[in-house]
């Protein structure tokens, strides 16, 4: 699992969390625990890394790209 940066935006410790979206598919996606900031929502598959790919969303920043 790839270590997750602070909030940008508060600083605050972020969390990866599980759950069911709208459509009642299985998802990811980390959330501030501090300002409640949180990045899109990744939908699991059996062949797609959703934890990853919404810790990646996560931790990307501007001067990155």
């Amino acid at each position: 699992m790839t270590k997750l940066k602070p909030c940008p935006f508060c600083g605050g410790e972020a969390m990866l969390l599980h759950g069911i979206s709208y459509n009642e598919h299985l998802s990811s996606l980390v959330q501030c625990s501090k300002c409640g900031a949180k990045s899109k929502e990744i939908y699991k598959a059996v062949d797609y890394c959703a934890d990853e790919k919404a810790a990646e969303a996560w931790n990307r920043r501007v001067e990155d790209v």
